[in-house]
């Protein structure tokens, strides 16, 4: 499941689908997203009129539409769906982003290539089970967290030097309002730590001071 990327940012529906459906992170991965630009062979980038593609793959190349303002953007529900589509219905004046792969199996042809904003652009994946993973605690060095705090002055901020006092590096903080109770909200957090000791401590002073205190998985940094 995708959660945040380097140009867009926060994915928020899914931080949602993790809680509600009760899923345990069991693990990370980071993946190089290169967007291309691609329509019906034979047409040029003045010949497409409209592009759909997944509204992160339209936030992550904005710039580069910016410099072709005849293009209308419309969000889909996938990128690699509106390539298929493209070639099955022999769409013209209509684009898709998506890989090089989904351009060599739809038989569609790349106008344009790497249109993201930035060259490097990785998208951060956790991978997710229905039970806990059997990670053995001595390499365990991440987790991800979830929790609820009263509406009032400095009820973060003692939170965040639990964990500082712990000696855990927080990675990711987002915040989502409860829909149920305007102005409350819950935040969901990814920390680092060398020792799973000191992470079990936070982890129970946290359990404490916060509501609704939940984690959501203990994994490996695939960042290191």
């Amino acid at each position: 499941m995708a959660l945040e990327n380097s140009i867009a940012g926060s994915i928020i529906p899914n931080y949602a689908l993790l809680d509600t459906n009760n899923l345990h992170v069991v693990g990370e991965h980071y993946l190089d997203i290169q967007h291309h630009l691609m329509a019906l062979p034979g047409q040029s980038i003045k010949d497409v009129k409209e592009v759909y593609s997944h509204p992160m793959a339209l936030l992550q190349c904005k710039e580069f539409f910016k410099k072709h303002p005849h293009i209308k953007l419309v969000e889909d529900k996938d990128t690699a769906e509106v390539a298929q589509r493209i070639h099955k219905h022999q769409l013209k004046g209509v684009g898709a982003i998506a890989t090089e792969m989904a351009a060599d199996i739809f038989n569609v042809e790349i106008l344009a290539k790497s249109i993201q904003t930035i060259k490097h652009n990785e998208t951060r994946f956790v991978i997710v089970k229905r039970t806990n993973s059997e990670i053995p605690e001595d390499k365990i060095n991440k987790a991800s967290l979830k929790f609820e705090l009263d509406h009032k002055r400095g009820s973060l901020a003692t939170i965040l030097n639990v964990m500082s006092d712990c000696k855990l590096n927080l990675t990711k903080i987002q915040s989502l309002p409860k829909i149920e109770t305007p102005w409350k909200y819950a935040f969901f957090v990814d920390v680092t730590f060398d020792a799973y000791e000191d992470y079990a401590k936070a982890k129970s002073i946290i359990n404490i001071m916060a509501q609704d205190f939940k984690v959501l998985g203990e994994y490996i940094n695939a960042k290191l």
